[in-house]
């Protein structure tokens, strides 16, 4: 309710339209200044000649003043929160408990416990709601979001596979955790989610890409890039008892949102006997394929539509196009 992360990382659709190039500028002169930026480099390189080169490109960039840090902090939950959207799309169910980040020890605990349910194919999500009961059509996934800068939920997804519903994967997930709370880890599946922790920390750093990625993430989150190894180092102190102390202070009723995607019901004859569907995919390499000035120019007539009628109209008229290009396949 009172966090950035509510916001669209690029502003609503009013604030879009209605913005003009002065605040546009204004906006990209404070953020992306060099003194918000971080800057990784990595590989066989002579750091005297990077630096001299880094200086004559960008050493005439002036520094702007320092954004305004964000003191809002989102209050605590005060009881759960329910959310049902409908989509074209197949049922989806997504539960998120509020939760520290970085530098707090409870993200380190919580990095271990999204393992535990959901790293890999012995993890417990994987193992019951996925194989043994077939309740949902590919694993559950848990992961930390929706940004690690500040205070962040612990997320769970899953789609239900038919006829189950979404009621039912929520309940089955909700046993899970239940039993995390009740039941300590063993010791074998703990060191089982270290080791394979400690194996992406060593896969992720055998590239320059990774390397850079690694340390960036240690710099912008935890302050010093050489932070993000000392934290590798917590995860191995991390205990049963405080994967079990996490899921009981924070896994509760009062502290979660949950959200259901619903298939949108299509309105009487809203689609006639008949119609062709629309494949999106083919649709849009259709739209790539001529050209970005055009590309550009068919994405925002889609923006200026008035109604998802117009919209729908619009994209058949593509669609036909795309056919007589022979994008569209006879056996599709």
């Amino acid at each position: 309710t009172a966090c950035p992360y509510k916001w669209p990382v690029v502003g609503w659709m009013s604030d879009i339209l209605t913005i003009d190039r002065k605040e546009i500028e204004a906006y990209h002169r404070k953020f992306y200044a060099p003194n918000n930026a971080v800057a990784i480099l990595v590989g066989d390189v002579d750091y005297k000649k990077v630096r001299k080169m880094a200086k004559k490109y960008f050493g005439s960039i002036p520094a702007q003043e320092q954004p305004d840090p964000v003191e809002t902090r989102e209050p605590e939950q005060q009881g759960e929160r329910r959310v049902v959207i409908e989509h074209d799309a197949n049922p989806k169910l997504m539960i998120g408990w509020h939760k520290p980040t970085f530098p707090h020890p409870d993200a380190i605990t919580f990095m271990v416990l999204q393992d535990i349910l959901s790293g890999g194919r012995t993890s417990r999500l994987y193992r019951t709601i996925y194989e043994q009961k077939e309740l949902v059509g590919k694993p559950a996934y848990a992961y930390s979001g929706p940004g690690m800068r500040y205070d962040n939920l612990f997320i769970i997804s899953a789609e239900p596979r038919h006829p189950h519903t979404l009621e039912e994967v929520e309940q089955a997930i909700y046993d899970e955790i239940e039993k995390i709370k009740t039941d300590p880890v063993t010791d074998r599946e703990l060191q089982r989610i270290k080791n394979q922790i400690d194996a992406q920390q060593i896969r992720q750093l055998g590239s320059n890409l990774g390397i850079a990625f690694q340390t960036l993430m240690g710099e912008l989150y935890l302050g010093d890039y050489r932070d993000i190894f000392k934290m590798y180092d917590r995860i191995k102190e991390v205990t049963a008892d405080d994967v079990m102390r996490i899921a009981n202070e924070y896994l509760i009723w009062k502290n979660r949102t949950v959200a259901f995607r619903v298939q949108k019901e299509k309105e009487e004859g809203e689609k006639e006997a008949g119609e062709e569907e629309i494949d999106r995919q083919i649709l849009m390499q259709y739209i790539m394929s001529l050209g970005p000035e055009v590309a550009q120019e068919v994405q925002k007539k889609f923006m200026s539509m008035k109604s998802e009628k117009d919209a729908m109209e619009y994209a058949r008229e593509l669609w036909e196009h795309a056919k007589d290009a022979g994008f569209v396949k006879d056996e599709k």
